[in-house]
């Protein structure tokens, strides 16, 4: 944190792991995953598909902190064109679908209104591994307000107006 206590100071793994996204963004490769800080906030990993380029490779061996090549098996492209088209395809049923943290395959969330048979009725129509996340309804657009009760006119007559009518 700062002296003041109220902006959080990057650490050299989050820096690390910016210069990282921002090279991926700025060198697009279809292999590519993507980069993430583990949960020890210590190991910043670097996920790919095959055989990481020679420039990506002495680029995270340049950063201050040490970065890992892991193997994906699949790339961030496949696995978002494999999330949405199981969200397509299960409209109302999959609530929520996207890659993995590792790049192993697509998590998915479900609706509470999906019959039971539902998820491996999705494991069976996807060419990737799908890891359930669990049970949770995401509303489409904006949340209506429920309607409020009419308040009665402070100035109706009778109730303090000058309206003696």
């Amino acid at each position: 944190m700062d002296p003041e206590g109220l902006i959080p100071v990057p650490t050299p793994e989050d820096e690390a792991a910016g210069a990282v996204m921002q090279w991926l963004h700025e060198n697009p490769r279809p292999n590519a995953g993507s980069v993430r800080i583990l949960e020890d906030r210590k190991t910043v990993v670097v996920y790919w598909k095959g055989d990481p380029p020679a420039e990506l490779q002495e680029f995270v061996a340049g950063q201050q902190v040490p970065v890992t090549i892991r193997k994906a098996a699949y790339s961030r492209a496949e696995l978002v064109a494999a999330s949405r088209e199981l969200m397509v395809a299960n409209r109302g049923v999959v609530s929520s679908a996207g890659p993995n943290d590792d790049f192993s395959g697509v998590g998915i969330t479900l609706s509470s209104k999906a019959p039971p048979a539902a998820l491996a009725a999705v494991r069976a129509q996807s060419a990737v591994p799908i890891e359930f996340r669990g049970v949770r309804d995401i509303s489409s657009g904006p949340r209506k307000r429920p309607p409020s009760k009419p308040r009665a006119d402070p100035r109706s007559p009778g109730e303090g107006s000058d309206n003696q009518g």
